[in-house]
């Protein structure tokens, strides 16, 4: 506690972080090999290999889009094939229900009972609203 915090940190704690030996030096940073290796610039075969491989990628990507594009109506074709037998049962199942629910009676009664309902809620909650104050 009685070491200041701004003091320059022990070369021994500093090697044992970095974990280097007493003969082993740090590396070095040779700012003008830096520059040098940046202005070399990448190299031609790296050039090439990057080329190369992007218009290998771009021709397997038309090639995959142009079969997607040429068996995509016939996909679709097949799909809706298999979807309308059943979307007409479905509908022939519901289209019974839909008539039923369309007379006037049907709703009138589901209004009265959905009010009765709402009701006897209202009578249970009055009823028992002391249980619950604190």
């Amino acid at each position: 506690m009685s070491e200041r915090r701004d003091d320059l940190i022990d070369e021994a704690i500093l090697r044992r972080a970095l974990r280097l030996d007493q003969d082993e030096r740090g590396p070095r940073f040779d700012a003008a090999a830096i520059v040098a290796l940046a202005e070399s610039g990448p190299a031609r075969r790296a050039i090439a290999i990057a080329a190369g491989a992007t218009v290998l990628m771009g021709l397997i990507g038309a090639a995959v889009w142009s079969a997607l594009g040429d068996a995509a109506p016939t996909l679709i074709d097949d799909v809706v094939g298999l979807a309308v037998p059943v979307v007409v049962a479905i509908l022939a199942f519901l289209a019974p229900i839909a008539q039923l629910a369309a007379e006037p009676a049907v709703p009138l009664s589901l209004l009265a009972a959905l009010g009765i309902a709402i009701l006897h809620e209202l009578r249970e909650r009055r009823e028992y609203a002391h249980a619950n104050a604190s």
